[in-house]
């Protein structure tokens, strides 16, 4: 009986995590849940448990290749005294990605797992700097079993709503 209930639970988180059909991506619920496609958006909110603001900076961008659809999206996110850059996915398990700010040297990470990959460190590092003064950004996510997917995004509108996020948190 405890064999069972356990099976049923391991089920039940695999098909949590396992990567939704090509069909199940609704394009017109994702631009209404985060925002237009491909430009920079700042939310902040007051955490009710924590009465604290908690902020989140953002793009996303869709992907349609003729066998996937999906999407792939950058969040800026305060942790304590510096930011972290997340890189999230709709696809599966992400084994490394790395991100390259125009022609500069690409930075990578491994702190990786289901559908997401994390830069951190982000404004004591050299990030936020390049996210400033660049214009595209480049993201590659290296999937465990699907292979690697490109993405570019602009880095236009970043810095605006980087200084906005920063405000709203003093």
């Amino acid at each position: 009986m405890r064999l069972a209930m356990v099976l049923t639970v391991c089920a039940t988180l695999l098909s949590a995590f396992s990567p939704q059909p090509a069909a199940a991506i609704d394009v017109a619920k994702a631009a209404s849940e985060f925002g237009q496609e491909g430009a920079w958006t700042n939310v902040c909110d007051i955490d009710r448990m924590t009465d604290s603001r908690a902020c989140r900076l953002a793009v996303y961008r869709l992907f349609d290749d003729g066998k996937d659809v999906g999407f792939i999206a950058l969040s800026v996110i305060p942790t304590g005294n510096d930011y972290h850059l997340f890189l999230t996915s709709s696809q599966g398990m992400i084994d490394s990605c790395a991100i390259r700010v125009d022609r500069q040297p690409r930075i990578e990470s491994r702190i990786a797992t289901i559908n997401m990959c994390m830069f951190p460190n982000f404004m004591s590092g050299r990030i936020l700097d390049q996210f400033k003064n660049g214009s595209t950004v480049l993201v590659r996510v290296n999937f465990t079993r699907a292979g690697k997917r490109d993405i570019d995004f602009s880095l236009n509108g970043f810095s605006k709503n980087f200084e906005e996020m920063q405000r709203s948190l003093q």
